[in-house]
């Protein structure tokens, strides 16, 4: 049994389809137009849509772009129902990424097939990548001396790039094909997630290189004079720049805060702290950064009031892939906060983690201020 979404405009066709589709055991939902359709897909994601294309107000085209352009609905089978069996109106529509076309009026039987072929593709589809990913896993195994720097690329390359990838080309479609139909709050929001989706890319990236550089071992430290407090200010910057006002971003500097440190290492400290903080809490909440002068060492504490950490986690919580339990339901590789272990030992320091569920967690980089050997 299949959850299908049936969006039409005629109550009488609507009607049908959706009753021929319940007779066959789906459990069926139904639209009269495409923002509310898109609305009840958002809550309640089904395995497969019915779509007609002339619809007013919103029509079955954008209806698709929109559901392409959101990472966690792209992934949907998209039929189209129309009574326009034109060649070009079947190709824009594939163009755009439709899965099928149906022209009205189709029998039962062409219904019901159409649907089968899209569901038993996508399980496919499915399957192949499950099968693929198994192999792989089991290749990595056998190359013990490379199997962590492998598996970390491969983690990052065939999952965590796609999504945002995916959100930067839907988004660009959506508004080279509706620029004029759009509010100036919603190309905002869709401009908002190309922007964000390239910062997620780039730091996705500088994280590949750094650990594959510090796994072969031709990483090079290169220690310079550095005042955190303006470097901080600058990541903090640039996140602001994506989450807008979602999150309050403070800084608190206590004392000098210059420091002989790797300017690139320390970014990657800052980058994925600040990001888990911001990715694990509330929205209008705040994440603060302090920079503590303690003669010897320079405090780095990034704290936020979001999910916490269960205590049975804390342990494991700097090793690769590890997620806490409360965690699984956000994405990421799980590799931020063991790149940020790396790159404070390369400091000669250490980081240390306070966590209450519920309240918020601390992490607390300890930097020596003279520079490490």
């Amino acid at each position: 049994m299949a959850k299908i979404m049936v969006i039409e405009d005629e109550a009488a066709i609507r009607e049908e389809v959706m009753e021929w589709l319940q007779f066959e055991g789906h459990n069926v939902s139904g639209a009269s137009s495409g923002r509310p359709a898109i609305e009840a897909i958002q809550q309640d994601p089904p395995d497969i849509v019915l779509c007609d294309i002339w619809m007013p107000e919103m029509d079955g085209y954008a209806v698709l772009v929109e559901l392409r352009s959101n990472p966690s609905l792209a992934h949907i089978p998209f039929v189209f129902l129309s009574a326009s069996a034109s060649h070009e109106a079947v190709r824009y529509g594939m163009d755009l990424g439709a899965d099928d076309y149906l022209t009205k009026p189709f029998t039962h039987a062409e219904l019901i097939r159409a649907i089968e072929s899209r569901l038993q593709k996508q399980s496919s589809q499915n399957d192949l990548v499950s099968e693929r990913l198994e192999s792989l896993t089991e290749a990595l195994q056998d190359e013990r001396t490379k199997r962590l720097l492998k598996t970390r690329l491969v983690a990052m390359f065939s999952h965590d790039f796609r999504t945002p990838l995916s959100t930067i080309m839907s988004s660009v479609e959506l508004i080279r094909h509706y620029e004029a139909r759009m509010t100036p709050e919603r190309k905002a929001m869709h401009l908002d997630r190309i922007e964000g989706s390239v910062r997620l890319l780039m730091q996705m990236l500088d994280d590949m290189l750094l650990i594959a550089q510090m796994e072969s071992g031709s990483f090079q430290y290169h220690p310079e004079a550095l005042d955190l407090s303006d470097l901080t200010s600058e990541v903090l910057d640039e996140f602001r720049a994506v989450y807008g006002g979602a999150r309050t971003l403070t800084l608190r500097a206590e004392g000098s805060c210059c420091v002989q440190a790797d300017r690139r290492l320390f970014r990657q400290i800052l980058a994925n702290l600040v990001a888990n903080a911001i990715k694990y809490s509330p929205d209008d909440s705040e994440v603060i950064v302090a920079l503590i002068n303690k003669v010897d060492q320079l405090e780095v504490i990034v704290e936020d009031h979001g999910i916490g950490i269960p205590a049975e986690d804390l342990e494991a919580i700097f090793e690769p892939f590890h997620r806490a339990g409360n965690a699984e339901e956000f994405k990421g590789t799980g590799l931020g906060l063991t790149i940020v272990k790396e790159a404070v030992e390369r400091h000669g320091g250490a980081i240390r983690v306070e966590s209450e569920l519920e309240k918020g967690s601390r992490f607390i980089v300890m930097i020596p201020v003279a520079p490490v050997g």
